[in-house]
């Protein structure tokens, strides 16, 4: 699960790339982006899966905070914004989550199923 976790953060490191260079905004930054998503890969220590999986997780909480504050706000002063302009934040924000902190390990998606068989 901490490679699919991996490639989760490759694909969106990439994205960027493609978006900015479709957008004429490329800088060699976005190629740094790149490099650190693909860190953990690279490494491949338990350490360095859960150093990325702690800051992606704590930025990710951050993102649907201020999504959330956005949607409150929005509210508020009655210029709602499309549903969607919302739901791809707290989507990839839950999605981003999520799969940090299955780098980190707090969520293992390898789990066995315990049956129990009983008998009369």
């Amino acid at each position: 699960m901490k490679n699919l976790s991996s490639f989760y953060f490759i694909g969106l490191a990439v994205l960027n790339l493609i978006m900015d260079v479709i957008n004429s905004h490329f800088v060699f930054f976005d190629v740094i982006f790149i490099i650190l998503a693909g860190l953990p890969l690279l490494i491949n220590r338990k350490w360095v899966y859960q150093l990325f999986g702690g800051t992606v997780s704590l930025i990710s909480l951050y993102i649907l905070f201020a999504v959330f504050i956005s949607t409150v706000k929005d509210v508020q002063t009655e210029q709602l914004q499309p549903l969607w302009t919302y739901g791809m934040g707290y989507v990839l924000g839950l999605l981003t989550l999520s799969f940090g902190l299955i780098m980190t390990g707090i969520i293992n998606g390898s789990q066995k199923k315990n049956i129990i068989i009983t008998s009369s």
